[in-house]
C-alpha cells in the first residue's frame, strides 16, 4: 500500500512534469520575446541595379545582422526626380519604417523632403545633404575624387593632350561633381577638356579620330556604365582604339574590375561601397530606434591600377565575401 508520503512525492513528480512540458512546448509561463522586423526601403537613381553590386551585398548583410526586411527599388526611368518622390510618398504610404535613398536631384530632395515630404526616418546616401529631416548622411567629395584622378592624368600624361569625358544619357550628382573635379585640374594643367560625350554613341570613337587626328585623346568616363560600354567598344573597335592613348574613370562593377586588370583601362576611382551599404541599414534601423540624427559620414576615395587592384586593402573592398 503507497503511504501518504509517496502519494506526496508522486504529486509533486507529476507537477514537475507538467511545469517542464509547458516551459518546453508552449508559451504559457515564459512567453517567447518577438523580434521587431525593420521595414526598410531603398530607392536608388537608376532603372537598373548594375552599378550597386557591392552596395547591396553590404547592404543584405546588414538586413541579415538587424533584422531588417529590406526592399531594394530602381526607377522606372533613369535620372527622374518626380518619379523617385513618387515612390518614397509610396513607400511611405505603404508602411515602410524608413528609406534610404540615393537622390536624383540632391538639392530637390533635400528641399523636398524638409519641406514635409518626409513621414519616416530617411538615410541619404551619396549626397552631403539631405535636408533638415534627414537621420544621417552618407557622403563621397565627388569633387575631390574628380580631382584625384586629374592629378594621376596630369602626372602621367603630356601637357595638351586632348582629353574627352564621357557620360550617361542623364548626369547623376555624382557624376557631376567628379567631372568637375577632374575639369578644374586639367584645364588649370594645360589639357583641353571636351565635356560630356555620350559613350552609348558607337560613333564616338570615329569622332576621336577625326577631330583628334594629329594626338591621341585621353578618355575619362564619369560613371560607371559609361566606362563599361567604353572599354567594351575599344576590345570591339581595334582602329578607333588607336585613336585613344588611354581609357580612365570610376566603378566597381566585374565588367569594371575585369577590364582593368585585361589593361583596357588604366586607372579607376574608386570608394568602400559594400560598407556605404551596410552602414545605410545600420543607420536607419537605429534612426527606427529613436536615434534620429547620427551627422555625416564621408568615405574616402581611391585611385588604383591593374597593380594596385589585388592589394589585401584594395581587394576586400573590391571582391567582398558574400
Amino acid at each position: 500500500m503507497i503511504s501518504k508520503k509517496e502519494k506526496i512525492l508522486w504529486v509533486l513528480y507529476a507537477a514537475v512534469l507538467v511545469v517542464l512540458f509547458l516551459l518546453s512546448s508552449t508559451n504559457l509561463i515564459i512567453k517567447e520575446q518577438e523580434r521587431q522586423v525593420y521595414r526598410i526601403s531603398v530607392i536608388i537613381d537608376d532603372d537598373t541595379d548594375a552599378n550597386y553590386t557591392n552596395f547591396r551585398k553590404g547592404m543584405e548583410q546588414a538586413a541579415m545582422e538587424w533584422n531588417a526586411d529590406v526592399s531594394f527599388l530602381t526607377l522606372y526611368e533613369a535620372g527622374s526626380h518626380e518619379q523617385q518622390m513618387e515612390r518614397v510618398n509610396r513607400e511611405q504610404q505603404d508602411g515602410a519604417d524608413a528609406l534610404v535613398v540615393v537622390p536624383v536631384d540632391e538639392e530637390r530632395f533635400a528641399a523636398e523632403m524638409s519641406g514635409g515630404a518626409a513621414t519616416v526616418p530617411f538615410v541619404a546616401v551619396n549626397t552631403g545633404t539631405g535636408g533638415s529631416r534627414a537621420a544621417a548622411l552618407l557622403s563621397v567629395d565627388y569633387e575631390e575624387m574628380g580631382r584625384l584622378l586629374g592629378r594621376q592624368i596630369e602626372v602621367g600624361h603630356e601637357k595638351g593632350t586632348p582629353v574627352w569625358i564621357l557620360s550617361a544619357s542623364y548626369k547623376d550628382s555624382a557624376s557631376r561633381h567628379f567631372s568637375d573635379g577632374i575639369v578644374e585640374v586639367l584645364k588649370d594643367a594645360g589639357f583641353p577638356v571636351t565635356y560630356s560625350v555620350n559613350a552609348r554613341e558607337p560613333s564616338f570613337l570615329a569622332e576621336t579620330t577625326s577631330l583628334t587626328a594629329a594626338r591621341r585623346t585621353i578618355l575619362v568616363a564619369a560613371d560607371q556604365q559609361s566606362l563599361e560600354w567604353a572599354a567594351s567598344l575599344l576590345r570591339l573597335d581595334r582602329a578607333g582604339a588607336s585613336s585613344v592613348e588611354e581609357l580612365y574613370g570610376r566603378g566597381t562593377t566585374l565588367s569594371v574590375l575585369n577590364d582593368l586588370d585585361r589593361g583596357w583601362i588604366t586607372g579607376i576611382c574608386v570608394t568602400d561601397d559594400y560598407t556605404m551599404g551596410y552602414l545605410s541599414i545600420r543607420q536607419a534601423v537605429a534612426a527606427i530606434r529613436g536615434d534620429v540624427s547620427q551627422g555625416e559620414t564621408e568615405f574616402q576615395s581611391y585611385y588604383i591600377t591593374k597593380q594596385e587592384l589585388y592589394q589585401p586593402q584594395y581587394e576586400k573592398m573590391l571582391y567582398p565575401v558574400e
